[in-house]
């Protein structure tokens, strides 16, 4: 699929910027969405479930949480539960609002109570196909099934925004992760928005695990650039499953944004995602 979203006014998506009630929220992961706007003039809505199980929970006898005083373990009733979440709401959507302003791009914001994985997938319906969401949680508060539910079960997105904990900036080389030949121009086309956006390289990473077959994919690749035109590439050979070989080169060319595919060595639809996300110092979007 297409990495593409929708332009604002245009009523067909926008970089939803998936919040939850954690506190833990990735300003690199606010700045990759209001980065991917500006790119295709898009707009930003955050969206900030208030988790219905949380409060389910909150409303049984036996509930307790650990309080930050000396009161040790304490009851959480649902009036308390609710004023602390909404604080935490608010104060991220000042935030956010303060970043889109500053990038001058338009922002709402949007908050439900809901399943958070069915208040996504309601709100990526309701305006599509052609959104992105990013997702406002450093990788390492979820876990990887997390994201196999997004990409099965949130239609009407052409592409996951994720940041690991480590991640700090959006400036610098624009890296493509190729492992099919058919994905390479449309990555490409994607890149050079972000590029237009940031001014940074963009640079080719083609990934395989075979290596007769990626010889065969660099020179398809180069085939694309033989009228001249400069596209720095590199080359990984990788054990299938083995993502920390892919995360170390990333890392070394301390990227600003990286593209990748779902499903394919380097962001493997089964297997840990966290060697990866780990090292980023950056945004990954995931495409379909």
């Amino acid at each position: 699929m297409i990495a593409h979203v929708a332009a604002a006014g245009e009523g067909r998506g926008r970089v939803v910027l998936w919040l939850g009630s954690s506190a833990r929220t990735s300003s690199a992961a606010i700045d990759a969405a209001m980065l991917v706007a500006h790119a295709y003039d898009s707009e930003v809505e955050s969206l900030f479930v208030e988790d219905q199980q949380l409060f389910e929970f909150a409303s049984l006898p036996f509930a307790r949480i650990i309080s930050s005083d000396e009161e040790g373990w304490r009851a959480l009733p649902s009036v308390d539960l609710e004023r602390e979440i909404h604080l935490v709401g608010a104060a991220l959507q000042r935030q956010i609002a303060t970043t889109a302003r500053e990038a001058s791009v338009t922002y709402r914001s949007r908050v439900v109570r809901d399943d958070p994985m069915r208040a996504l997938a309601r709100a990526c319906s309701e305006t599509g196909p052609w959104n992105v969401v990013t997702i406002a949680e450093p990788f390492g508060a979820w876990k990887e099934d997390r994201l196999r539910d997004l990409f099965s079960s949130v239609h009407g997105t052409t592409g996951i925004v994720i940041t690991g904990p480590m991640a700090s900036r959006i400036q610098g080389p624009i890296i493509v992760v190729v492992e099919e030949i058919e994905r390479l121009s449309p990555m490409l086309k994607a890149a050079e928005r972000i590029n237009e956006a940031t001014g940074g390289p963009v640079k080719l990473l083609l990934v395989g695990d075979r290596q007769d077959e990626l010889a065969w994919l660099e020179g398809e690749a180069r085939l694309l650039f033989s009228d001249g035109e400069e596209t720095p590439f590199e080359v990984v050979l990788v054990e299938r499953g083995d993502t920390a070989a892919v995360a170390e080169t990333l890392r070394r060319h301390r990227a600003g944004f990286v593209l990748a595919q779902y499903g394919g060595l380097t962001v493997p639809a089964e297997g840990s995602l966290r060697p990866l996300a780990c090292a980023l110092e950056c945004p990954l979007l995931i495409v379909r």
